[in-house]
């Protein structure tokens, strides 16, 4: 029986690990738009991090992405991009996600440093039209001049992109990544079964 949802919210991401950060502002893109529900997509290859030797394999990371989101109604895990393996190209992701979910409205998320980027991502212009696009602002990234200037330049079809507020958090991967490397502690950046799973499996070691 397939699930009848009206609002789907998608977020791609290499979530190597994923972290606080990544929940709240899931979290923030449901409330926002009144999302039934909220999808994690891990990818399989970011376009943008070939030969990265930093990844935890496509198995770990959905397995933390399912740890990090279970407690929440409305977040789930797609492996779609894991499961077609290859390069991870969005478009392709919202095309498998619409055929799963005919009658629902597609929303993708992303971060303002990726919007300044999206011209180049693989389609943009059909991932505008097959989804709506919504941006995360991160304070003092752009100017309000500039974000006209974008909001501008990523219409398509006179479909504007949607604008979320969510909290500054300065906490990444990568630092996550490097400290668990140097033998520091991640404590409050991701939560305990992450932590424990990192752990467990012995992730992120030199």
């Amino acid at each position: 029986m397939s699930i009848s949802y009206q609002r789907i919210g998608v977020i791609g991401g290499s979530f190597n690990p994923i972290h606080i950060a990544h929940l709240i502002i899931a979290d923030r893109f449901v409330d926002h738009l009144s999302l039934d529900a909220c999808y994690f997509v891990p990818a399989f290859q970011s376009p943008f991090k070939v030969g990265d030797k930093g990844l935890a394999s496509p198995a770990d990371r959905v397995a933390m992405v399912s740890l990090a989101t279970e407690q929440h109604p409305k977040f789930h895990v797609s492996t779609v991009e894991v499961d077609r393996e290859g390069i991870s190209y969005t478009v392709d992701t919202l095309r498998a996600l619409s055929q799963q979910f005919p009658d629902a409205s597609l929303h993708l998320l992303i971060g303002s440093d990726q919007a300044i980027e999206f011209v180049r991502w693989k389609d943009w212009q059909d991932i505008c039209r097959i989804a709506q696009l919504c941006i995360v602002r991160r304070p003092f990234l752009l100017t309000p001049e500039l974000e006209q200037r974008m909001t501008e330049q990523l219409t398509v079809d006179n479909r504007p992109p949607v604008w979320i507020q969510a909290p500054l958090l300065e906490i990444s991967s990568t630092d996550i990544r490097n400290r668990v490397a140097d033998g520091k502690s991640i404590n409050y950046q991701t939560v305990k079964a992450v932590r424990d799973y990192i752990d467990e499996k012995k992730l992120y070691r030199r």
